[in-house]
Protein backbone atom coordinates (compact mmCIF):
# COMPACT_ATOMS: atom_id res chain seq x y z
CA UNK A 1 0.00 0.00 0.00
CA UNK A 2 1.13 3.57 -0.62
CA UNK A 3 0.76 5.34 2.70
CA UNK A 4 2.22 8.36 4.42
CA UNK A 5 3.13 7.96 8.06
CA UNK A 6 1.02 9.71 10.67
CA UNK A 7 2.60 11.57 13.57
CA UNK A 8 0.83 11.26 16.90
CA UNK A 9 -0.41 14.32 18.79
CA UNK A 10 2.03 17.21 18.62
CA UNK A 11 2.77 20.63 17.15
CA UNK A 12 1.81 21.17 13.52
CA UNK A 13 3.58 23.34 10.97
CA UNK A 14 1.54 22.82 7.81
CA UNK A 15 -0.57 25.71 6.51
CA UNK A 16 -4.36 25.39 6.56
CA UNK A 17 -7.08 27.55 5.28
CA UNK A 18 -9.69 29.35 7.37
CA UNK A 19 -12.83 27.28 7.83
CA UNK A 20 -16.33 28.25 8.90
CA UNK A 21 -18.99 25.81 10.08
CA UNK A 22 -20.59 25.67 6.65
CA UNK A 23 -17.96 26.69 4.08
CA UNK A 24 -14.43 25.30 3.66
CA UNK A 25 -12.46 26.97 0.89
CA UNK A 26 -9.53 25.41 -0.93
CA UNK A 27 -6.11 27.01 -0.46
CA UNK A 28 -3.91 28.22 -3.31
CA UNK A 29 -1.01 30.64 -3.18
CA UNK A 30 1.17 32.43 -5.71
CA UNK A 31 3.13 35.54 -6.51
CA UNK A 32 1.03 38.66 -6.72
CA UNK A 33 -2.14 36.83 -5.76
CA UNK A 34 -5.10 38.98 -4.83
CA UNK A 35 -6.59 36.43 -2.45
CA UNK A 36 -6.31 32.98 -0.94
CA UNK A 37 -9.99 32.57 -0.16
CA UNK A 38 -13.30 34.42 -0.03
CA UNK A 39 -12.52 35.83 3.39
CA UNK A 40 -9.56 37.77 1.96
CA UNK A 41 -11.92 39.28 -0.63
CA UNK A 42 -14.42 40.28 2.03
CA UNK A 43 -11.68 41.82 4.19
CA UNK A 44 -10.23 43.83 1.30
CA UNK A 45 -13.45 44.90 -0.44
CA UNK A 46 -16.15 44.83 2.21
CA UNK A 47 -19.50 43.02 1.96
CA UNK A 48 -20.53 41.72 -1.45
CA UNK A 49 -23.49 43.38 -3.22
CA UNK A 50 -26.95 42.11 -2.29
CA UNK A 51 -27.59 38.64 -3.70
CA UNK A 52 -23.88 38.09 -4.36
CA UNK A 53 -21.06 36.34 -2.51
CA UNK A 54 -17.31 36.83 -2.76
CA UNK A 55 -15.22 34.03 -4.23
CA UNK A 56 -11.51 33.75 -4.91
CA UNK A 57 -11.02 32.35 -8.42
CA UNK A 58 -7.54 32.01 -9.92
CA UNK A 59 -6.28 34.20 -7.05
CA UNK A 60 -8.62 37.02 -8.12
CA UNK A 61 -11.65 38.31 -6.19
CA UNK A 62 -14.99 37.90 -7.97
CA UNK A 63 -18.64 38.11 -6.96
CA UNK A 64 -21.03 35.34 -7.90
CA UNK A 65 -24.77 34.91 -7.34
CA UNK A 66 -25.89 33.19 -4.16
CA UNK A 67 -27.96 30.12 -4.95
CA UNK A 68 -31.55 30.86 -4.01
CA UNK A 69 -34.10 28.68 -2.29
CA UNK A 70 -36.05 26.57 -4.81
CA UNK A 71 -39.13 28.61 -5.74
CA UNK A 72 -41.88 25.99 -5.24
CA UNK A 73 -40.74 25.30 -1.70
CA UNK A 74 -39.66 28.81 -0.82
CA UNK A 75 -42.74 29.66 1.19
CA UNK A 76 -46.45 29.97 1.48
CA UNK A 77 -46.31 33.70 0.85
CA UNK A 78 -49.09 33.55 -1.73
CA UNK A 79 -51.46 32.44 1.05
CA UNK A 80 -50.13 35.04 3.44
CA UNK A 81 -50.57 37.62 0.73
CA UNK A 82 -54.36 37.71 0.48
CA UNK A 83 -54.08 41.45 1.06
CA UNK A 84 -56.07 42.38 -2.07
CA UNK A 85 -59.26 41.12 -0.38
CA UNK A 86 -58.41 42.70 2.94
CA UNK A 87 -57.59 46.00 1.30
CA UNK A 88 -60.69 46.65 -0.85
CA UNK A 89 -62.09 49.95 0.34
CA UNK A 90 -65.86 49.20 0.12
CA UNK A 91 -65.60 46.19 2.39
CA UNK A 92 -63.09 47.75 4.70
CA UNK A 93 -65.63 50.26 5.97
CA UNK A 94 -68.42 47.86 6.86
CA UNK A 95 -68.21 46.59 10.37
CA UNK A 96 -68.78 42.92 9.54
CA UNK A 97 -66.10 42.96 6.85
CA UNK A 98 -63.72 44.93 9.03
CA UNK A 99 -64.04 42.04 11.38
CA UNK A 100 -62.54 39.72 8.83
CA UNK A 101 -59.28 40.56 10.53
CA UNK A 102 -60.07 37.46 12.50
CA UNK A 103 -59.35 35.53 9.31
CA UNK A 104 -56.07 37.35 8.89
CA UNK A 105 -55.33 36.45 12.47
CA UNK A 106 -55.82 32.76 11.83
CA UNK A 107 -52.35 32.63 10.36
CA UNK A 108 -50.65 30.11 12.60
CA UNK A 109 -47.61 31.14 14.59
CA UNK A 110 -45.12 28.65 15.93
CA UNK A 111 -46.69 29.10 19.35
CA UNK A 112 -50.20 28.27 18.14
CA UNK A 113 -49.52 25.77 15.33
CA UNK A 114 -50.31 22.14 16.18
CA UNK A 115 -47.14 20.20 17.03
CA UNK A 116 -46.85 16.43 17.02
CA UNK A 117 -44.99 15.43 20.22
CA UNK A 118 -42.40 13.51 18.19
CA UNK A 119 -42.09 15.22 14.80
CA UNK A 120 -43.39 18.70 15.61
CA UNK A 121 -44.64 20.24 12.36
CA UNK A 122 -42.56 17.93 10.16
CA UNK A 123 -44.58 15.64 7.91
CA UNK A 124 -43.52 11.98 7.71
CA UNK A 125 -43.89 10.68 4.17
CA UNK A 126 -45.33 7.42 2.86
CA UNK A 127 -42.95 4.48 3.10
CA UNK A 128 -41.34 5.47 6.39
CA UNK A 129 -42.24 5.18 10.07
CA UNK A 130 -41.03 6.83 13.26
CA UNK A 131 -40.24 4.06 15.74
CA UNK A 132 -39.00 5.92 18.80
CA UNK A 133 -37.67 9.16 20.22
CA UNK A 134 -35.56 10.42 23.09
CA UNK A 135 -34.69 13.85 24.55
CA UNK A 136 -31.48 15.43 23.25
CA UNK A 137 -29.25 17.86 25.19
CA UNK A 138 -29.10 21.39 23.77
CA UNK A 139 -25.32 21.44 23.24
CA UNK A 140 -25.00 18.44 20.91
CA UNK A 141 -22.98 19.24 17.78
CA UNK A 142 -22.74 15.76 16.24
CA UNK A 143 -23.90 12.19 16.86
CA UNK A 144 -22.76 8.62 16.24
CA UNK A 145 -24.03 5.24 17.41
CA UNK A 146 -22.17 2.01 18.07
CA UNK A 147 -22.91 -1.07 15.96
CA UNK A 148 -26.05 -2.91 17.11
CA UNK A 149 -28.06 -4.66 18.15
CA UNK A 150 -27.55 -2.66 21.36
CA UNK A 151 -26.82 0.91 20.36
CA UNK A 152 -24.77 3.26 22.51
CA UNK A 153 -25.19 6.82 21.27
CA UNK A 154 -22.21 9.17 21.49
CA UNK A 155 -22.10 12.92 20.92
CA UNK A 156 -19.76 15.82 20.40
CA UNK A 157 -20.93 18.41 22.92
CA UNK A 158 -19.92 22.01 23.51
CA UNK A 159 -19.78 25.20 21.51
CA UNK A 160 -19.39 25.29 17.75
CA UNK A 161 -16.71 27.94 18.24
CA UNK A 162 -14.24 27.55 21.10
CA UNK A 163 -11.99 24.98 22.73
CA UNK A 164 -14.46 23.46 25.19
CA UNK A 165 -15.62 20.64 22.92
CA UNK A 166 -15.59 16.99 23.91
CA UNK A 167 -16.85 13.50 23.18
CA UNK A 168 -19.50 12.12 25.53
CA UNK A 169 -21.76 9.11 25.91
CA UNK A 170 -25.50 9.79 25.78
CA UNK A 171 -26.39 6.26 26.90
CA UNK A 172 -28.11 3.31 25.27
CA UNK A 173 -30.92 3.89 22.79
CA UNK A 174 -33.75 4.62 23.40
CA UNK A 175 -33.33 5.16 27.16
CA UNK A 176 -30.69 7.84 26.82
CA UNK A 177 -29.12 9.05 30.06
CA UNK A 178 -26.40 11.54 29.10
CA UNK A 179 -23.19 11.23 31.07
CA UNK A 180 -21.44 14.51 31.83
CA UNK A 181 -18.06 12.76 32.01
CA UNK A 182 -15.97 13.83 29.04
CA UNK A 183 -14.43 10.89 27.22
CA UNK A 184 -11.91 12.90 25.22
CA UNK A 185 -11.16 16.48 24.20
CA UNK A 186 -11.88 17.07 20.53
CA UNK A 187 -9.30 19.89 20.46
CA UNK A 188 -5.63 18.97 20.85
CA UNK A 189 -3.63 20.26 23.85
CA UNK A 190 -1.57 22.50 21.54
CA UNK A 191 -4.65 24.21 20.11
CA UNK A 192 -6.38 24.42 23.50
CA UNK A 193 -3.33 26.36 24.69
CA UNK A 194 -3.09 28.46 21.54
CA UNK A 195 -4.66 31.78 20.63
CA UNK A 196 -6.38 30.82 17.37
CA UNK A 197 -10.16 30.50 17.33
CA UNK A 198 -11.34 26.90 17.06
CA UNK A 199 -14.28 25.79 14.91
CA UNK A 200 -15.80 22.39 15.60
CA UNK A 201 -16.71 20.48 12.43
CA UNK A 202 -20.09 18.84 12.92
CA UNK A 203 -19.18 15.19 12.50
CA UNK A 204 -18.67 12.20 14.76
CA UNK A 205 -17.83 8.72 13.46
CA UNK A 206 -17.88 5.40 15.35
CA UNK A 207 -16.10 2.54 13.58
CA UNK A 208 -16.65 0.20 16.57
CA UNK A 209 -13.09 0.73 17.88
CA UNK A 210 -12.63 4.50 17.66
CA UNK A 211 -14.62 7.71 17.86
CA UNK A 212 -13.50 10.40 15.41
CA UNK A 213 -14.30 14.12 15.43
CA UNK A 214 -12.63 17.08 13.75
CA UNK A 215 -12.00 20.80 14.05
CA UNK A 216 -10.19 23.63 12.26
CA UNK A 217 -8.76 26.92 13.48
CA UNK A 218 -8.43 30.53 12.41
CA UNK A 219 -4.63 30.42 12.46
CA UNK A 220 -2.87 31.71 9.35
CA UNK A 221 -3.92 29.28 6.68
CA UNK A 222 -5.96 27.60 9.44
CA UNK A 223 -4.76 24.35 10.98
CA UNK A 224 -6.97 21.51 12.10
CA UNK A 225 -6.99 17.97 13.43
CA UNK A 226 -9.04 14.83 13.64
CA UNK A 227 -9.32 13.49 17.19
CA UNK A 228 -9.25 9.68 17.48
CA UNK A 229 -10.60 8.32 20.79
CA UNK A 230 -9.72 4.68 21.41
CA UNK A 231 -12.78 3.13 23.07
CA UNK A 232 -10.81 0.07 24.21
CA UNK A 233 -7.60 1.84 25.28
CA UNK A 234 -8.30 5.52 26.01
CA UNK A 235 -4.64 6.20 26.81
CA UNK A 236 -3.79 5.37 23.18
CA UNK A 237 -6.06 8.12 21.84
CA UNK A 238 -4.44 10.62 19.47
CA UNK A 239 -4.78 13.58 17.11
CA UNK A 240 -4.02 13.53 13.39
CA UNK A 241 -3.22 16.69 11.43
CA UNK A 242 -6.07 17.31 8.99
CA UNK A 243 -6.03 20.50 6.95
CA UNK A 244 -9.51 21.88 6.34
CA UNK A 245 -11.20 18.68 7.43
CA UNK A 246 -14.98 19.04 7.13
CA UNK A 247 -16.73 15.63 7.21
CA UNK A 248 -15.80 11.95 7.57
CA UNK A 249 -17.25 8.44 7.36
CA UNK A 250 -16.16 4.88 8.11
CA UNK A 251 -15.29 2.49 5.27
CA UNK A 252 -14.17 -1.15 5.39
CA UNK A 253 -12.60 -3.31 2.70
CA UNK A 254 -11.57 -6.83 3.65
CA UNK A 255 -9.31 -6.51 6.67
CA UNK A 256 -8.83 -2.78 6.19
CA UNK A 257 -10.69 -0.29 8.37
CA UNK A 258 -10.51 3.25 7.01
CA UNK A 259 -11.82 6.66 8.02
CA UNK A 260 -12.64 8.67 4.90
CA UNK A 261 -11.81 12.33 5.57
CA UNK A 262 -13.01 15.13 3.29
CA UNK A 263 -10.20 17.68 3.59
CA UNK A 264 -7.13 19.29 2.03
CA UNK A 265 -4.58 17.00 3.69
CA UNK A 266 -4.40 14.25 6.29
CA UNK A 267 -1.23 13.46 8.19
CA UNK A 268 1.56 13.44 5.61
CA UNK A 269 -0.81 12.82 2.70
CA UNK A 270 -1.51 16.02 0.80
CA UNK A 271 -2.18 17.21 -2.70
CA UNK A 272 -5.00 19.65 -2.09
CA UNK A 273 -8.74 19.34 -1.77
CA UNK A 274 -9.95 15.73 -1.92
CA UNK A 275 -10.82 12.64 0.11
CA UNK A 276 -8.20 10.92 2.24
CA UNK A 277 -8.08 7.62 4.09
CA UNK A 278 -6.93 7.14 7.67
CA UNK A 279 -6.14 3.42 7.85
CA UNK A 280 -6.95 2.51 11.45
CA UNK A 281 -6.34 -1.23 11.00
CA UNK A 282 -2.61 -0.39 10.70
CA UNK A 283 -0.41 0.39 13.72
CA UNK A 284 0.48 3.19 13.72
CA UNK A 285 -2.29 4.72 11.64
CA UNK A 286 -1.42 5.32 7.99
CA UNK A 287 -2.80 7.89 5.57
CA UNK A 288 -3.42 7.81 1.83
CA UNK A 289 -5.05 10.08 -0.73
CA UNK A 290 -8.07 8.21 -2.10
CA UNK A 291 -10.03 10.57 -4.35
CA UNK A 292 -9.68 13.77 -6.35
CA UNK A 293 -12.67 16.01 -6.95
CA UNK A 294 -13.74 16.75 -10.55
CA UNK A 295 -11.27 19.16 -12.13
CA UNK A 296 -12.41 22.77 -11.84
CA UNK A 297 -15.68 21.93 -10.07
CA UNK A 298 -14.78 21.89 -6.38
CA UNK A 299 -14.33 25.09 -4.41
CA UNK A 300 -14.58 23.56 -0.94
CA UNK A 301 -15.01 20.35 1.01
CA UNK A 302 -18.41 18.65 1.23
CA UNK A 303 -20.37 15.81 2.81
CA UNK A 304 -19.28 12.20 3.20
CA UNK A 305 -21.27 9.02 3.86
CA UNK A 306 -20.88 5.26 3.32
CA UNK A 307 -23.94 3.05 2.87
CA UNK A 308 -24.52 -0.36 4.44
CA UNK A 309 -23.51 -1.96 1.13
CA UNK A 310 -20.22 -0.05 1.07
CA UNK A 311 -20.99 2.63 -1.52
CA UNK A 312 -19.36 5.97 -0.68
CA UNK A 313 -21.00 9.33 -1.24
CA UNK A 314 -18.17 11.85 -1.58
CA UNK A 315 -19.23 15.48 -1.70
CA UNK A 316 -17.81 18.91 -2.40
CA UNK A 317 -18.96 22.51 -2.60
CA UNK A 318 -19.28 23.95 -6.11
CA UNK A 319 -16.67 26.48 -7.20
CA UNK A 320 -19.44 28.33 -9.06
CA UNK A 321 -22.12 28.96 -6.43
CA UNK A 322 -20.95 26.95 -3.37
CA UNK A 323 -23.95 24.61 -3.58
CA UNK A 324 -23.21 21.06 -2.43
CA UNK A 325 -22.56 18.34 -4.98
CA UNK A 326 -21.75 14.64 -4.60
CA UNK A 327 -20.45 11.65 -6.53
CA UNK A 328 -20.97 8.00 -5.58
CA UNK A 329 -18.22 5.39 -5.67
CA UNK A 330 -18.42 1.58 -5.58
CA UNK A 331 -16.46 -0.12 -2.78
CA UNK A 332 -14.25 -1.98 -5.27
CA UNK A 333 -13.16 1.32 -6.83
CA UNK A 334 -12.17 2.80 -3.47
CA UNK A 335 -10.45 -0.45 -2.50
CA UNK A 336 -8.24 -0.25 -5.60
CA UNK A 337 -7.10 3.24 -4.60
CA UNK A 338 -6.54 2.09 -1.03
CA UNK A 339 -4.33 -0.80 -2.12
CA UNK A 340 -1.88 1.25 -4.11
CA UNK A 341 -3.81 2.42 -7.12
CA UNK A 342 -4.18 6.01 -8.26
CA UNK A 343 -6.68 8.21 -6.41
CA UNK A 344 -10.19 7.93 -7.80
CA UNK A 345 -11.08 10.68 -10.27
CA UNK A 346 -14.55 11.59 -9.05
CA UNK A 347 -15.25 13.25 -12.38
CA UNK A 348 -15.57 9.72 -13.80
CA UNK A 349 -18.04 8.56 -11.13
CA UNK A 350 -21.83 8.82 -11.11
CA UNK A 351 -23.26 12.10 -9.83
CA UNK A 352 -25.92 12.12 -7.12
CA UNK A 353 -28.28 14.79 -8.46
CA UNK A 354 -30.54 16.15 -5.71
CA UNK A 355 -32.09 18.99 -7.76
CA UNK A 356 -31.31 21.59 -5.08
CA UNK A 357 -28.66 22.44 -2.54
CA UNK A 358 -28.32 20.40 0.66
CA UNK A 359 -26.65 21.03 4.00
CA UNK A 360 -26.71 17.66 5.71
CA UNK A 361 -26.24 14.01 4.79
CA UNK A 362 -26.15 10.60 6.44
CA UNK A 363 -26.10 6.91 5.73
CA UNK A 364 -29.63 5.47 5.64
CA UNK A 365 -29.36 1.70 5.15
CA UNK A 366 -28.39 0.90 1.56
CA UNK A 367 -28.74 4.54 0.64
CA UNK A 368 -28.15 8.07 1.83
CA UNK A 369 -30.40 10.76 3.28
CA UNK A 370 -29.86 14.44 2.50
CA UNK A 371 -31.47 17.59 3.91
CA UNK A 372 -32.44 19.61 0.85
CA UNK A 373 -33.22 23.30 0.46
CA UNK A 374 -31.34 26.48 -0.36
CA UNK A 375 -29.86 29.66 1.06
CA UNK A 376 -31.93 32.83 1.19
CA UNK A 377 -30.65 36.38 0.73
CA UNK A 378 -29.47 36.43 4.36
CA UNK A 379 -27.36 33.31 3.82
CA UNK A 380 -29.72 31.27 6.00
CA UNK A 381 -30.48 27.74 4.86
CA UNK A 382 -34.20 27.17 4.28
CA UNK A 383 -34.96 23.44 4.41
CA UNK A 384 -37.60 21.89 2.18
CA UNK A 385 -37.30 18.17 2.95
CA UNK A 386 -35.18 15.23 4.01
CA UNK A 387 -35.01 12.71 1.18
CA UNK A 388 -33.46 9.28 0.69
CA UNK A 389 -31.66 7.93 -2.37
CA UNK A 390 -31.17 4.17 -2.61
CA UNK A 391 -27.72 3.19 -3.90
CA UNK A 392 -26.93 -0.24 -5.32
CA UNK A 393 -24.17 -1.90 -7.31
CA UNK A 394 -24.64 -2.06 -11.05
CA UNK A 395 -24.07 -4.98 -13.39
CA UNK A 396 -20.83 -3.54 -14.73
CA UNK A 397 -17.82 -3.71 -12.38
CA UNK A 398 -17.50 -0.51 -10.36
CA UNK A 399 -20.88 0.84 -11.45
CA UNK A 400 -23.41 2.34 -9.02
CA UNK A 401 -27.16 2.59 -9.61
CA UNK A 402 -28.85 5.63 -8.04
CA UNK A 403 -32.51 5.29 -7.11
CA UNK A 404 -35.18 7.95 -7.45
CA UNK A 405 -35.55 10.57 -4.72
CA UNK A 406 -37.86 9.32 -1.97
CA UNK A 407 -39.07 12.03 0.45
CA UNK A 408 -38.76 11.04 4.11
CA UNK A 409 -39.75 14.26 5.91
CA UNK A 410 -41.20 17.48 4.52
CA UNK A 411 -41.10 20.94 6.07
CA UNK A 412 -44.44 22.76 6.05
CA UNK A 413 -43.12 25.75 8.01
CA UNK A 414 -40.08 26.93 9.92
CA UNK A 415 -41.46 25.99 13.34
CA UNK A 416 -39.59 22.68 13.51
CA UNK A 417 -36.00 22.31 12.38
CA UNK A 418 -33.77 19.32 11.73
CA UNK A 419 -30.48 19.76 13.57
CA UNK A 420 -28.86 16.35 13.10
CA UNK A 421 -28.76 13.49 10.62
CA UNK A 422 -27.02 10.30 11.73
CA UNK A 423 -27.60 6.58 11.44
CA UNK A 424 -28.56 3.94 13.99
CA UNK A 425 -27.77 0.64 12.33
CA UNK A 426 -29.75 0.72 9.08
CA UNK A 427 -32.14 3.38 10.37
CA UNK A 428 -31.96 7.17 10.33
CA UNK A 429 -31.58 9.28 13.46
CA UNK A 430 -32.99 12.78 13.06
CA UNK A 431 -32.35 15.59 15.53
CA UNK A 432 -35.54 17.67 15.85
CA UNK A 433 -35.85 21.08 17.51
CA UNK A 434 -38.98 23.17 18.15
CA UNK A 435 -40.94 24.80 20.97
CA UNK A 436 -41.03 21.44 22.78
CA UNK A 437 -37.24 21.20 22.92
CA UNK A 438 -34.69 19.01 21.18
CA UNK A 439 -35.07 15.29 20.66
CA UNK A 440 -33.84 12.40 18.57
CA UNK A 441 -36.25 10.52 16.34
CA UNK A 442 -35.57 7.10 14.84
CA UNK A 443 -36.98 6.61 11.34
CA UNK A 444 -37.18 3.29 9.52
CA UNK A 445 -38.15 2.21 6.05
CA UNK A 446 -41.69 0.84 6.51
CA UNK A 447 -41.79 -2.95 6.42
Amino acid sequence: MKYADVKRAGARTKSLMFVTASLVLAVTTGCGSECVDAFDCRSENGPAPEGQAWTCAAEKCETRPIQQVPEPDAGTEPDAGTEPDAGTEPDAGTEPDAGTEADAGTEQTCETAPHDPVLGTLQLQTGFEATGSAPLPDDVLALAASPGPTYTVYAVRGSGMGIDVGMYSLGIWPDLQPDDTKLFDVVSPADRAGTATVFSNGFLVNDSRYLFAGYTTSATGALGSVAAYDLASPAASSYIDAQANFTAASFTSGEDSVLLVNSVSLGNAGGGLGVFGLVTSETPFQTVRLANFPAGEAGASGFTAVTDNGIAMLGFSSSVDFSNKARVVAPSVLADALRGGAPVDLGTQAELVVDSDFNGASTFGEGVAVKRGGYNENWQFVSTDVSRYALSLGIEPGAVVIGERTPVLSFVDACTSVTQLAHLGSDLLVGVDDRNGQRLVRIQVAR
